[in-house]
């Protein structure tokens, strides 16, 4: 489980964003959450049969870091260009939802952050589940 830490609060933050936005209807909300469910449970199966594939062989062979490395990179796609269009989705909702010029304004410099945060938590997953030495 502690190996898995990563990938939970990755989901607990996806799940909370897409839960608490009023922009998506009930069962689109539930069909997200399925999905990472569903991703998440096929992630962690494949990168353990992956690991015990390997296991206790000394060094750690260049087939280990490349299947590892590739499954990561494959599933980063499949976490994070859903994510990133349910995150464009929602900012759209938002700015034409407002109608001052300051809240436009607002909800411009708010993407900012938000996309370094989106690049930080991509990065971090990729990093700490595919890094190869």
């Amino acid at each position: 489980m502690g190996q898995y830490t990563g990938v939970y609060w990755t989901l607990a933050i996806i799940f909370l964003i897409v839960i608490s936005n009023r922009f998506l209807f009930w069962w689109i909300k539930a069909t997200i959450v399925a999905y990472y469910s569903a991703i998440s449970y096929i992630f962690i199966t494949t990168k353990n049969k992956i690991d015990r594939q390997y296991e206790n062989i000394t060094p750690v062979p260049e087939a280990y870091w490349d299947k590892n490395s590739g499954w990561v990179d494959t599933m980063s796609g499949y976490y994070f260009w859903p994510l990133i269009i349910i995150l464009l989705f929602i900012y759209y909702k938002w700015f034409t939802g407002v109608k001052s010029k300051t809240a436009k304004g607002w909800v411009i410099i708010s993407f900012i952050p938000s996309t370094f945060i989106f690049l930080f938590f991509t990065f971090m997953f990729v990093f700490a589940y595919g890094y190869r030495p």
